[in-house]
């Protein structure tokens, strides 16, 4: 497998079932991965599951004031800039 060491990634549906594998595969991946979506229990269960390297960030594809803010909150846990969306909600 490539290595997405020093990537990050933010996942939009990730508290899904195809959502969460992404993101697990992302962070398997060596990515920092962080877990959007409208059920935030669910990211941050996420999150916990996969440890280092995951945070839960809130965001709504539906409500586009949260999106900036989602990506702004990816940025300040990790100190980078995404590097790759994966638009998976809805």
């Amino acid at each position: 497998m490539f290595s997405l060491q020093g990537r990050v990634a933010l996942v939009t549906g990730a508290s899904g079932v195809l959502g969460a594998h992404f993101a697990r595969v992302l962070h398997g991946a060596g990515a920092s991965v962080a877990l959007a979506a409208r059920r935030e229990a669910a990211t941050a269960a996420l999150a916990a599951e996969l440890g280092a390297r995951a945070v839960s960030v809130p965001l709504d594809v539906t409500a586009p004031e949260t999106i900036a803010a989602g990506f702004d909150a990816a940025e300040a846990a990790f100190g980078a800039p995404c590097d790759i969306l994966v638009n998976n909600a809805g």
